[in-house]
């Protein structure tokens, strides 16, 4: 039966053993420290916004992943050689990262980094469970099908379906982070395909690689290297966004997951809401709003569900 149970990014379902070797409780501290990162990442987003069009953020932000990542692949004793095989699940997750990272930042752009946060990654796993299902075929369990009706209407609720058309949804970035969600899909659907096929550390650094030349074309009507003349709070988020949040918190969650377990690690997910509502009413001046709240309350019960034993 296919279960998902590290609802955020797809590259834990790999399975190498990493040489670190850490105490649980350094560990967990690190994890944490992931959480935050990628649920401040939404703010930094929102800022990053205002310095450039989500294209040549998105462009650098897969640069400075690269580059921070090689160390990672090189420290770990992983050959940087990919069998052939999985060249074509490599370029076909660069495509969809591309686009999840495209609507990313159009969504904070237009829209509220906090119900981004919320929405997008509660609805990932639950999009991924629906899809799956749909594509495996797999028979659902009771408290699994209780879990995608509270998600759908948890998201439905976040989004103000009821009084929302299309330019509505497009003006408030919601129709942006829905489209993310559903690329993120994707990426997990692939990525399930090659587990055993290659270690996750050079996988996700030529994801990140070919990620970047993707999204090279998409950022030159702008000027590219307009960014070095930009001032350190660009630089400040930058580098939580890519350094932190992509390269940093992918690695040390992946660590959890072989050490910790799966279903231990998973549960860390849930601080990632919390965290990115909370960082943007810090610095971003944004409100909790009763939908906010009812909506992202029932989408982490959904979250519990499908991932609960």
């Amino acid at each position: 039966m296919f279960r998902i149970l590290l609802p955020i990014s797809p590259f834990f379902a790999c399975n190498p053993t990493p040489s670190l070797n850490l105490s649980n409780f350094k560990l967990v501290t690190l994890t944490l420290v992931a959480m935050v990162l990628w649920g401040l990442s939404w703010t930094n987003a929102k800022i990053l916004g205002n310095y450039g069009d989500a294209s040549l953020m998105m462009f650098w932000r897969f640069v400075f992943a690269t580059i921070s990542f090689a160390p990672v692949v090189v420290w770990n004793g992983n050959p940087f050689k990919l069998p052939k095989t999985s060249l074509r699940f490599i370029i076909i997750n660069a495509i969809f990262m591309t686009s999840y990272n495209f609507f990313y930042f159009k969504g904070t752009q237009t829209g509220l980094a906090g119900t981004g946060g919320i929405l997008v990654s509660t609805l990932n796993p639950i999009l991924t469970a629906v899809f799956a299902t749909l594509i495996f075929r797999d028979i659902i369990p009771k408290k699994n099908i209780i879990g995608l009706f509270l998600g759908l209407c948890g998201g439905g609720i976040i989004m103000r379906l009821w009084d929302s058309n299309a330019d509505q949804l497009m003006q408030s970035g919601n129709l942006f982070f829905l489209l993310a969600s559903i690329s993120w899909v994707a990426v997990t659907l692939n990525t399930s395909r090659i587990k055993y096929r290659v270690s996750f550390i050079p996988y996700s650094f030529w994801c990140f690689f070919f990620a970047s030349i993707f999204s090279f074309p998409m950022a030159m009507g702008n000027s590219i290297m307009a960014v070095f003349t930009f001032d350190w709070i660009f630089w400040l988020n930058m580098m939580l966004v890519s350094v932190g949040a992509m390269a940093y918190g992918t690695s040390i969650y992946f660590l959890a997951s072989v050490e910790l377990g799966a279903q231990k690690a998973s549960a860390f997910i849930f601080t990632v809401p919390i965290t990115a509502m909370g960082f943007a009413m810090i610095f971003l001046n944004e409100k909790l709003t009763i939908t906010t709240l009812l909506g992202g309350s029932l989408t982490m019960t959904a979250v519990y569900l499908i991932n609960k034993k």
